[in-house]
């Protein structure tokens, strides 16, 4: 296994990189973030994973303790009922951050917690004691699911305990055994996941939609096409010194660097025009969870501190958005959602510059607004390329499908009649927007022979079946 800092960033990968990367700073802020990445088998998803432990920092915790009981905020069944007394006198020991990982033959007990069967059959003290699973363990740090999609379809039990830890900040996981009382825990863990969608059983939006929804973020992850990354990988070294106990020096300052912006989180502040313009997106493009809003607040957050920025801006919001939206709407939403945010965006922008028109050069942080401006043209353009190329994939993959669709804007003109010709542009960043040619009016509230626009009005229900065939076969012949 390679080092962090030693992997090779290519555009395939770099998205991916950033996530990580922001992900690990909320970690170390105490704000959990759940991360899915989804692509082609065999591209470096879990590798890169993998290696991000290295680059978080120790935690403190009350020695000993299977549940990492946070020293100042202990919440384990032994440590939470100390006083505060009590707790100044338990020995802290420092411990990497928790990872760990659930694989497909795990079962509840190993996830949530079992019989501890050791201290139940000890010949000099027996006890009945609870033994925590992966989930408990993992409490301040992170699991790792990989191939997640295939969890979620063969495991349906394993995934429901996924939703209660995932389903708020903290979450929560409950163990349960035979004769022993329940136990619930708050649970403060990352999960991050990876899974192939081009692979059965396909995407884990398709198969487990509740799961896909908890995720924070979802990161495309595409194969290098650039010849001097892929000699670069095929050239990188066996370097094993983190498996003998030692982290190469790069990762550790890496993390000191990180540790720096997370330092930085609690002080950013997120206007209120970007938080009412996101209200407005959920409202507008009917967005099913809350939680999409929340994974946007909380990424441009990130993404701020990592810049060392005082407040969120626009580009820090459209860095997250694709992200965070991606494995909520359809590529065609996505654009829309965009689309509105770009407006918003270039309208910021615009009275900038006019506001500073006259500004001094000179003046403190006027290059840092210049240069944000220069950079939103490329942060758009990466946006778009992106969903241009989703769009092309899925064309490709479903050739059928597209030529029904293209069968049936044409064709027939029985069923086309009263229907407006259908619109097939190639890039529906220039799909034209049609208005209505009059305003609606409720059904109810038109005369009964404003309502009937063809044929003759029939009082006798049992001629109206004939009349209305003759009616549809006198336009097929006019046809």
């Amino acid at each position: 296994m390679h080092s962090y800092s030693s992997l090779i960033r290519h555009e395939g990968n770099r998205e991916l990189f950033t996530f990580v990367e922001l992900a690990a700073i909320g970690i170390i802020a105490d704000i959990p973030i759940h991360l899915h990445v989804e692509g082609l088998r065999g591209t470096g998803k879990t590798t890169i994973l993998r290696a991000a432990r290295h680059i978080l920092p120790k935690i403190s915790r009350i020695k000993d303790c299977l549940f990492n009981c946070n020293p100042q905020f202990p919440h384990c069944p032994r440590h939470k009922v100390l006083t505060k007394d009590e707790l100044g006198t338990v020995v802290v020991e420092q411990i990497p951050v928790p990872f760990l990982e659930i694989s497909h033959s795990a079962k509840i007990g190993t996830i949530a917690g079992s019989l501890d069967l050791a201290r139940l059959t000890d010949t000099e003290q027996p006890e009945a004691a609870m033994l925590p699973g992966t989930l408990p363990r993992s409490h301040r740090g992170i699991v790792l699911v990989d191939e997640v999609n295939r969890l979620a379809d063969t495991a349906p039990e394993l995934t429901d305990i996924l939703l209660d830890a995932m389903g708020t900040k903290p979450g929560r996981v409950q163990m349960e055994e035979a004769g022993l009382p329940t136990v619930a825990l708050p649970l403060s863990i990352s999960v991050w996941a990876t899974s192939n969608p081009d692979e059965d059983p396909g995407s884990l939006m398709d198969i487990r939609k509740q799961l896909s929804d908890r995720f924070d973020f979802m990161v495309q992850m595409e194969r290098s096409v650039e010849a001097e990354a892929l000699v670069s990988i095929l050239n990188l070294d066996h370097k094993p010194e983190h498996l003998r106990g030692k982290i190469p020096a790069a990762d550790l300052e890496l993390g000191k660097y990180l540790v720096q912006k997370a330092s930085r989180v609690g002080a950013v502040k997120i206007p209120t025009t970007i938080v009412r313009s996101l209200a407005q997106i959920y409202i507008k493009h009917h967005l099913e969870s809350l939680r999409s809003l929340e994974a946007i607040k909380t990424g441009a957050i990130l993404n701020a501190a990592r810049w060392n920025r005082p407040e969120v801006g626009w580009n820090d919001v459209l860095t997250v958005t694709p992200a965070a939206l991606r494995h909520r709407l359809s590529p065609e939403q996505l654009v829309a959602v965009l689309q509105d945010l770009k407006q918003e965006r270039d309208l910021v922008n615009s009275r900038a510059v006019v506001a500073c028109a006259d500004c001094d050069q000179n003046e403190p942080g006027s290059a840092d607004r210049h240069r944000q401006q220069k950079q939103s043209g490329g942060i758009w353009s990466r946006i778009v390329a992106w969903c241009q190329r989703v769009l092309g994939r899925r064309r490709d993959r479903y050739p059928a499908a597209a030529k029904r669709k293209e069968a049936s804007a044409g064709g027939n003109k029985l069923a086309g009649i009263g229907r407006r010709p259908q619109l097939k542009p190639e890039n529906p960043l220039e799909m034209p927007l049609v208005a209505p040619p009059e305003v609606a009016r409720p059904l109810l509230s038109l005369a009964r022979e404003g309502a009937i626009t063809e044929g003759e009005l029939i009082d006798d229900p049992t001629r109206a079946g004939k009349a209305i065939r003759t009616t549809v076969g006198n336009e097929a012949d006019e046809g």
